[in-house]
């Protein structure tokens, strides 16, 4: 199996970026450690960001709003983050904050 790099938030991380705990990247990993673009970096930060500050895990989304928002996004950054690791890893989406 190659590489598998996962997408989801998780509380006290910065980067929502993972691999496996046998990994030779390690398990939580960041931007840096693919070469991410700085463009596609800022977008991750911004996404990750953007859920901590609407998304509580006992109470949900602040707002339908924002979690409509968080979802296009996410979409738009797993799109990105599939392109610039195209043919090093496959990228798994695991927005488990939408309930979906």
């Amino acid at each position: 199996m190659g590489r598998v790099v996962r997408v989801f938030p998780e509380y006290g991380r910065d980067w929502p970026l993972w691999e496996r705990v046998d990994s030779p990247a390690g398990y939580v990993t960041t931007p840096d450690t693919y070469g991410l673009s700085d463009d596609l970096t800022g977008a991750i930060a911004a996404w990750n960001d953007y859920w901590e500050r609407h998304f509580a895990h006992d109470t949900g989304w602040d707002h339908p709003d924002h979690r409509d928002q968080w979802r296009r996004d996410g979409d738009r950054v797993v799109a990105s983050l599939r392109t610039e690791l195209w043919g090093i890893a496959t990228v798994r989406y695991e927005p488990w904050p939408l309930g979906d």
